[in-house]
């Protein structure tokens, strides 16, 4: 009975180590997005996208993008979440696809044009996904924030604050698949957010 049970200290044990190395090792996520459920219309006319980057931008040793953190159940930093890709990049292109949809004649310039009759510029833009492994959960705390300033007649007409935020607890630890998801859905709510303001806006 006495052997039987150090065997199983023992399995624990080496279960617990094997899973604290885990959290240790830096995970790689990608950054996608799918269209809205919904279209908003079909509109006319040429519209401009065009984007500031304020922040300094965060890479890994590897030159990857760094999104997030891992952490312990205390919520300290064990390792880094990676993507492929850098937010403001992946904020723009999913802006350009829904104007595209609702019928805008839609491109990308850096900088933006000068007099450019419709133009949208993003600022300020903030992403972030932490991971916080307990024992039997962990809790995901996402927020994406970004400033879009509308141009009408090479005049900022007016600036608009998208953000859209998600915490959750989900059993053992967030999956690869699980992140990415909350990413997405996260880009879609700010999407549906911006879309009408900026319709409006321009007609």
């Amino acid at each position: 009975m006495n052997v039987r049970k150090s065997l199983i200290m023992l399995t624990v044990a080496v279960l617990s180590a094997m899973l604290g190395a885990c959290a240790t090792v830096d995970q790689k996520i990608a950054l996608r997005y799918a269209p809205m459920d919904k279209l908003v219309g079909k509109h006319a006319g040429t519209v401009v996208v065009s984007r500031i980057d304020s922040a300094p931008k965060r890479l890994s040793q590897q030159g990857e993008w760094v999104i997030g953190t891992l952490n312990n159940v205390h919520g300290v930093r064990q390792a880094d979440l990676l993507s492929d890709r850098f937010a403001g990049e992946w904020i723009s292109d999913a802006l350009v696809t829904e104007l595209k949809r609702a019928g805008y004649s839609t491109s990308y310039a850096v900088p933006l044009p000068a007099g450019t009759r419709q133009g949208i510029v993003l600022t300020d833009v903030h992403v972030f996904l932490d991971v916080n492994s307990g024992a039997v959960t962990a809790k995901t705390a996402h927020e994406l924030t970004f400033n879009v300033d509308v141009i009408i007649n090479g005049e900022k007409r007016k600036t608009l604050t998208i953000s859209s935020r998600d915490n959750q607890t989900v059993a053992l630890s967030a999956s690869q698949e699980e992140k990415e998801q909350i990413m997405l859905k996260s880009l879609q709510d700010a999407m549906q957010k911006l879309l009408p303001e900026i319709i409006t806006l321009f007609q």
